[in-house]
């Protein structure tokens, strides 16, 4: 099956962000007790676009208008977080195209932590 390719497209619209991984496995023991590790942010890179209006009103309150999308190359593990210029996002769902094109598309929701929800 042929690829089709964004990948031009996607570098003149990439954005650099920093994911943060959550590993469970990550901490040590101290006194007997489980301290879990705080993980690096690891950069990343991708297209992220505000969520449309008609998807918003589709998921029944579900989203947001501070919830985005994001399309990228990279590999993402759900319930990773997100920071990109100021906000911060969990990582909750993939739509998988890389059956057909060189890119996936997640959609991330807006932590409650975030002050001012970002540009809406």
């Amino acid at each position: 099956m042929v690829l089709y390719k964004f990948k031009r497209l996607m570098d003149k619209y990439n954005v650099n962000f920093n994911l943060i991984v959550d590993d469970p496995k990550a901490g040590h023991w101290e006194a007997g007790e489980w301290v879990p590790g705080s993980p690096e942010p690891i950069p990343g890179h991708g297209s992220i676009v505000p969520m449309p209006q008609s998807l918003i009103y589709q998921s029944g309150g579900t989203l947001t208008a501070f919830d985005r999308i994001i399309y990228t190359d990279m590999v993402i593990p759900l319930q990773s977080h997100l920071d990109y210029n100021g906000a911060h996002y969990t990582v909750t769902s993939k739509i998988p195209y890389s059956e057909y094109a060189d890119f996936d598309r997640y959609i991330l929701k807006s932590d409650d932590t975030q002050t001012g929800g970002g540009s809406a």
